[in-house]
């Protein structure tokens, strides 16, 4: 029981941190899509994100699956204390990263005129592609950096490069967009300058706080290669399929719809995503302890734990959700402007889908972490089959809808299949009854938000909050009355999260402890 405490405030500790960081950084970056949104046309803006999504797919193939395998291997080789072979993981996996993505690098930036013409049907493309073409090969130092990080278990030195990245790239942007007037191509150079700072950053700090390592003696041996590159082939599976599920939307509807179109897309979609930071901020941390508990053999502590993240991740997820779904064009309206508000049901879809999005999510890292990336490379695959298939099917006749309801299906098909393997491999137990209470009160205050919302008499900021703030405590209500959370979940929470004592007694009122 000392070990699960252990664990679990771990893994809040390290969550809070870079729960913060991500925030921030999404702050950040919402911030310079709105700058992007209101300095370039509709057009413009969703060109760049065409050429940043197409330049950004060939990452797979400058990160073979070399970097997760990375980050699993620096956990179990520091639990036994094997330094030399820290170092030597690392060193083989730059030497990859490298190699690979100047090849790639080096053909977009010769063809990026051809490109250009092909796919984005215009020469305007061409320099963006070839400034980006430079970034997609620094960003092999800097997704390093991250797998490091993440490897170490170091949170906060992780959240921090993410944290300057994004904070670099807006103002490099703001600077060129804004003030010097560069367009197009003044956004695409933030990437590089902004990824060669911090990476310059990143090697120096990492040499010095990891001197133990880095002292040891390089040796790429043929058993250290193949260690790494059996565990990296599945994930390089899963990771194309990965990509496809990331890119494939915006890039059918550059092909078979308009730019404007995928402009509308790039401002629905990445609204949404805020969401699925909730999740993302937990498997960050997660990831590297699930090797390590592995590795210990504590499959029982493991179980439990997956079952307590999903329960907890859906409940809290929920409201925010509502939020988007209930209200898209004033999240729309804030962020990007009127001249966007075509993409309020894609931003309604997507909020639907963060649902699901928190199972895959935790899921998806569990079996990764537990060494069974080929089981993900199989459902990633298969959701990406699936999804390339429904965009070529659907794009052309509903366009951007049909971009975000093939996605949302897709991930539906990929809960199902995880929960499958994590009950066969882990001995997982899903919290149907706490998920399904959860639903329910979501969908009965979601028509709580609707009834007020039509009958207020309001302008659309003042209704919002007159709206959220009741429906938001009818939601809390349901929960507790329902039980959805339950008096051991109130004590395990206590014992690992600082809770201010006013509020202990509070929770112990209402389960009547």
């Amino acid at each position: 029981m000392p070990e699960s405490k252990d664990y679990a405030k771990r893994l809040v500790k390290g969550s809070t941190i870079v729960f913060a960081a991500f925030i921030a950084s999404e702050v950040i970056g919402v911030f310079l899509r709105m700058i992007l949104a209101r300095s370039l046309t509709v057009p413009e803006y969703g060109l760049f994100y065409a050429v940043f999504s197409l330049v950004s797919l060939f990452a797979l193939f400058r990160d073979p699956g070399i970097s997760s395998s990375l980050t699993k291997h620096i956990a179990e080789f520091t639990v036994h204390k094997r330094f030399a072979k820290i170092k030597s993981s690392i060193v083989f996996s730059l030497i990859v990263q490298v190699i690979a993505g100047l090849v790639i690098s080096a053909m977009l930036f010769i063809f990026s005129d051809y490109i250009a013409l092909a796919i984005f049907k215009t020469p305007i493309a061409s320099l963006p592609l070839r400034i980006l073409s430079v970034w997609f090969l620094v960003e092999a130092f800097r997704s390093l950096l991250s797998s490091m990080s993440q490897g170490f278990q170091n949170m906060p030195i992780l959240a921090l490069f993410n944290f300057t990245d994004v904070l670099l790239i807006f103002l490099f942007a703001t600077c060129f967009v804004g003030i010097l007037g560069l367009g197009l191509n003044g956004v695409a150079l933030a990437y590089p300058l902004a990824t060669i700072s911090v990476s310059i950053f990143g090697i120096a700090f990492f040499v010095k706080r990891y001197r133990h390592v880095f002292q040891k003696k390089v040796s790429i041996t043929k058993p250290l290669v193949k260690k790494l590159l059996v565990f990296a082939l599945p994930v390089f599976l899963g990771g194309f399929g990965g990509l496809i599920l990331t890119y494939t939307d915006t890039l059918t509807l550059t092909i078979f719809r308009t730019l404007t179109e995928v402009g509308y897309y790039q401002a629905a979609q990445p609204s949404a995503r805020i969401l699925w930071y909730i999740p993302t901020t937990l498997t960050v941390v997660l990831y590297p302890m699930i090797s390590e508990l592995w590795a210990k053999k504590d499959k029982k502590l493991l179980g439990r734990a997956l079952h307590f993240l999903i329960k907890f991740s859906f409940i809290l997820i929920m409201p925010a959700a509502l939020v988007f779904i209930a209200f898209p064009e004033i999240v729309i309206n804030l962020l990007f402007g009127s001249s966007y508000l075509a993409g309020v049901v894609v931003l309604q879809i997507f909020g639907v889908a963060a649902l699901l999005y928190v199972v895959y999510d935790i899921l998806v890292t569990v079996i990764a972490g537990i060494g069974r990336p080929g089981t993900t490379a199989k459902i990633v695959g298969a959701m990406a089959v699936f999804n390339l298939i429904g965009d070529i099917v659907l794009v052309p006749i509903y366009g951007i809808e049909g971009a975000a309801t093939t996605t949302f299906v897709a991930f539906l098909l990929g809960v199902i299949l995880l929960i499958y393997y994590a009950r066969k491999f882990i001995g997982f137990t899903v919290p149907a009854a706490p998920l399904l209470k959860s639903m329910m009160g979501g969908i009965l205050t979601l028509i709580l938000i609707l009834g007020l919302k039509s009958i207020l008499p309001l302008s659309p900021w003042p209704k919002t909050f007159a709206v959220m703030i009741p429906s938001l405590l009818f939601y809390g209500t349901w929960i507790l009355a329902t039980r959805a959370i339950t008096k051991d979940d109130l004590r395990f929470i206590k014992e690992i999260v600082p809770i201010p004592g006013w509020l202990a007694k509070v929770a112990r009122k209402i389960f009547k402890e």
